[in-house]
């Protein structure tokens, strides 16, 4: 029976130590032996995963976890994107509470998980049986994701890294006319991307609170 080491991030200390426990005292007819190493934050994951020796088999990554701009990561998904280019062969699971369609398809375009897993889906079971799949070479997607799959909702504007910079750096209250120290685009450039945010998030012609808002809503903050 082959030992798997996983690492487990998620800014809730608790829901760690949960996770873990499920997934040690969990087993099914295939289970592998598991290693949990665990971090609280995008610096730590960060520093486990490209710092160290470590050879992970899967990382599980919440999506709303606080930024650490020293590193150039502004949530989780900006370090599942980096992960998939540096370290394609480790498997990634996606946690996460938000379920917004516009979300959930922004994350299988940029990350394209091995696993997806809606946090309100998600029983005690359901994570072991997640973790079981992805180790023996399957996907796992919960209830909300498959829906969504189903459905084949087209959506033809995904936001890339910039995207979010930007929207962090105006919830910080960063002004607009500020953004180009900050973002290596022109100023015209900026008011077009967000003209473009805006109009995905369906509050075109808006103010940059209700930007902030939705962005909240839809997990991207």
């Amino acid at each position: 029976m082959n030992n798997k080491l996983i690492l487990l991030v998620d800014d809730h200390p608790l829901i760690l130590e949960g996770y873990k426990n499920v997934l040690l005292n969990t087993k099914f007819n295939n289970s592998h032996n598991y290693t949990i190493q665990l971090a609280e934050n995008l610096s730590d994951a960060h520093r486990y995963l490209f710092e160290t020796n470590n050879k992970y088999d899967i990382v599980c990554l919440d999506m709303n976890l606080p930024a650490s701009e020293n590193l150039g990561l502004y949530s989780g998904e900006d370090l599942g994107i980096k992960l998939r280019a540096k370290n394609p062969d480790i498997a990634l699971i996606v946690l996460t509470m938000f379920d917004d369609n516009f979300r959930i398809y922004n994350l299988i375009r940029n990350l394209n998980p091995e696993g997806f897993l809606i946090k309100k889906d998600v029983k005690p079971f359901d994570l072991a049986k997640a973790f079981s799949d992805v180790v023996e070479g399957k996907t796992y997607y919960s209830a909300t994701v498959n829906s969504l799959i189903r459905k084949r909702i087209q959506q033809e504007f995904v936001l890339d890294k910039i995207d979010r910079q930007l929207i962090y750096y105006i919830s910080k209250g960063v002004k607009t006319k500020d953004l180009p120290d900050l973002i290596p685009l022109s100023l015209a450039a900026i008011e077009k991307r967000k003209r473009q945010i805006k109009e995905a998030f369906k509050i075109a012609g808006q103010g940059d609170i209700h930007l902030i808002d939705r962005a909240r809503e839809l997990g991207f903050l």
